[in-house]
């Protein structure tokens, strides 16, 4: 059973293991986007880490979108890569509400609270109701550009397939 913070009462277990979830997931968009940088800047992934590892995902992103106009000719194939690299942006932002959130128990069962921080918001402090199926959505979408990368990393060369 969670333990309470701070006096607040913590979110039922179900919150806690789809939260821990994503952050997992998404350790693996982080990874897939630092072969994608040291595929186009001709680098040795393992030595890249020491870089793509000390940044933040939107600097990756950025890196990416800079690189992909230099690396990628097809205009068709520019604007997927940099499709995607939006996307991932998008969900970034929400993978780090929910990770780095605030959470309290809410009433009922498969429900909590999330209170986030976002500076680029007109209002900083934002709380919201989230639910089991809220996380869930976030977790398929995670696996979705998962896939999306994989197969763009299979497409570029720098995933092989096995």
């Amino acid at each position: 059973m969670p333990h309470e913070i701070l006096g607040a009462p913590a979110p039922c277990q179900e919150i806690y293991q789809r939260i821990g979830k994503i952050a997992a997931e998404w350790s693996w968009i982080e990874k897939l986007l630092a072969e994608m940088v040291a595929h186009f800047c001709v680098a040795e992934p393992g030595a890249m880490y020491v870089i793509t590892n000390t940044v933040s995902g939107a600097t990756m992103t950025d890196w990416l979108r800079t690189l992909t106009k230099i690396k990628v000719k097809d205009a068709l194939s520019e604007k997927t890569i940099t499709d995607l690299l939006a996307e991932i942006d998008t969900v970034r932002a929400e993978r780090n509400a929910y990770v780095h959130g605030l959470w309290v128990a809410h009433g009922e069962a498969g429900f909590a609270t999330v209170q986030t921080f976002n500076w680029d918001r007109r209002e900083v402090v934002q709380t919201a109701l989230c639910s089991t199926a809220d996380l869930d959505g976030v977790i398929e979408h995670i696996a979705t550009l998962q896939l999306m990368l994989g197969n763009l990393g299979i497409k570029l060369g720098f995933l092989a397939v096995n």
